[in-house]
């Protein structure tokens, strides 16, 4: 199966030439609910973990008085393979990411003891000789449940890769000004900036908190990319009469399904996460070196 995403409301570039400079191709990841392989590149769902390698534990846990608690297992949220996924920039030697975080909210972006918290891990699939079954990795609902925000259901992916224009703030200062007017005075929406919805790479929507002035790696100070967003929605609902923004992003092959159904809610929410009240989160990584701690944002 495959998942298509529309047209954009226009060529952006016929009018603004400048334009083109910026595009970025970002993969969105179009996850939905499934039984994923443990081999396989999907959201939640176990995870292709050597049998001999302890699993991650968070122990930044305290009760109301102040006591610790836990340590608590982390969640398997992400894996995502080379073969899937070459625009990846994996470290040398390996072939397969898989990242794994605490459900419950720690301090942002990249605080004192995040590495407890986060994990992006990088191995070289094929010297994963015995595999620890996905009935011997640690249940998530044993410890957590769906109540929390950030516990992913376990989702199958289907990759497509998207041209999408960047955030505002990382434009020349003058040209957004310009693009805004163009786009107001055609009642065209800006479609073709920051694609929502899960995916890797391409730029977030800083529109609740503004871009922060500089990202930069918290160990090298190297510039920060955005790896991968989870979003809460896969696409937005407009609050009254057609909504040109939900058009494009909502699939092609899942428009006949009737909105607030049961089918259409799965396609629209497929992890079950709330991210950030409602919105959206993105997991950053060094530019320079991967393998830095990662560092994590909301909005």
């Amino acid at each position: 199966m495959s998942l298509t995403t529309g047209a954009p409301a226009a060529d952006i570039t016929q009018a603004f030439p400048e334009l083109a400079a910026y595009a970025r191709t970002t993969v969105r990841l179009h996850p939905r609910r499934g039984t994923p392989d443990v081999r396989d590149s999907h959201i939640g769902g176990p995870l292709y973990w050597p049998a001999a390698e302890s699993w991650p534990y968070c122990d930044r846990h305290k009760d109301v008085n102040g006591r610790p608690q836990g340590p608590y297992p982390l969640v398997a949220v992400a894996q995502l393979t080379a073969a899937d996924f070459p625009e990846i920039g994996f470290p040398a030697g390996t072939d397969l990411a898989q990242i794994l975080w605490c459900p419950e909210w720690h301090e942002q972006p990249h605080p004192e003891g995040w590495g407890q918290a986060c994990r992006v891990v990088w191995r070289r699939s094929d010297e994963i000789t015995d595999v620890l079954t996905a009935t011997e990795q640690p249940d998530p609902e044993d410890h957590w449940d769906h109540e929390w925000d950030m516990l992913p259901r376990a989702c199958v992916l289907t990759p497509e890769r998207v041209v999408e224009y960047p955030w505002r703030e990382e434009l020349p200062e003058d040209l957004w000004p310009r693009v805004e007017a163009w786009l107001e005075e055609r009642g065209l929406p800006d479609d073709m900036f920051t694609v929502p919805g899960c995916k890797l790479g391409g730029s977030m929507n800083w529109a609740t908190t503004d871009m922060p002035r500089s990202l930069q790696c918290p160990v090298c100070e190297a510039p920060l990319a955005l790896f991968l967003q989870f979003d809460t929605y896969e696409w937005w609902l407009g609050t009254s009469g057609p909504d040109q923004r939900q058009d494009r992003f909502r699939p092609l092959e899942e428009r006949h399904l009737a909105d607030h159904s049961r089918e259409f809610d799965a396609s629209r929410e497929p992890t079950g996460m709330t991210v950030g009240r409602g919105s959206h989160a993105g997991l950053f990584l060094c530019a320079a070196d991967p393998t830095h701690p990662p560092s994590f944002f909301t909005q």
